[in-house]
């Protein structure tokens, strides 16, 4: 994929770094991205990714834009109220890198379109805030051998998981929550969310994708921050014999 004179003027401060040489720069571009969710993490996770390089991507999200939204949600605007999130992200990105190929889908992922639209991702970034999808994405995802992140935020607390999802080396979601019902987890819209919180974890939402692509991957570590404290732990998660996926992935390993 060539970089045009336009894009090389966009993305010249960290095309000086050694990381991102022409070969896998050129990586970079190739790679189809999926974003699922664009609120307070999908917008920033968005936006750094379409600054970064990354030149196909996709965008989901079945929700209309609130007053709510915009205290972390920073792709909108008060004048966006009401409109499409999906297609108001895509226009918005569009001003960053306007040769950016980007796909909106503007309705909710269930059992029945998932895999028309995450077929063939290069990898899924899930930005939900609903367990359902959660597990939805994350099932779908193992069974096509496509690497998640996963992340959460919920008042000033975040979690940011990326799962490379080998057949070879299952580790999932579900190895971290075993539940078979959705846990009683906290919810933004009962206990509330700081932007900062949710912009913390966009934005390492994004290096975590950028890194897996440079190859500088850091796979199967869960990424905590609290905003309030400024506290940063990275866990190395492991497997869980429990897991309904271990055993079709053929993981005898005693964990």
């Amino acid at each position: 994929m060539n970089i045009s004179e336009q894009e090389l003027q966009i993305f010249s401060r960290h095309l000086i770094l050694k990381e991102f040489n022409e070969k896998l720069f050129n990586n970079l571009q190739k790679k189809k991205i999926t974003i699922v969710g664009l609120g307070g993490i999908g917008c920033p996770a968005a936006q750094y990714l379409v600054a970064a390089g990354i030149k196909i991507l996709k965008l989901i999200d079945g929700d209309l834009i609130q007053k709510t939204n915009l205290n972390r949600q920073i792709l909108y605007s008060i004048y966006d109220i009401g409109k499409s999130k999906a297609k108001t992200a895509k226009k918005k990105l569009h001003g960053t890198n306007p040769e950016c190929k980007i796909d909106t889908i503007s309705t909710h992922l269930d059992s029945k379109n998932i895999n028309k639209y995450l077929y063939n991702s290069s990898l899924v970034i899930d930005a939900t805030d609903n367990w359902k999808s959660m597990i939805l994405i994350n099932q779908y995802c193992v069974n096509q051998s496509i690497p998640l992140i996963s992340s959460s935020t919920v008042g000033f607390d975040s979690q940011i998981t990326l799962f490379n999802n080998l057949p070879t080396e299952h580790l999932c979601l579900q190895c971290i929550f075993p539940n078979k019902k959705e846990p009683n987890l906290a919810r933004c819209d009962s206990v509330g969310v700081l932007g900062t919180a949710t912009g913390m974890a966009g934005l390492v939402v994004a290096q975590k994708t950028i890194n897996f692509f440079l190859e500088k991957r850091l796979d199967n570590i869960m990424t905590m921050i609290n905003v309030k404290t400024l506290k940063i732990d990275n866990l190395k998660i492991k497997k869980n014999a429990t897991c309904q996926y271990l055993k079709k992935n053929n993981q005898t390993e005693k964990i």
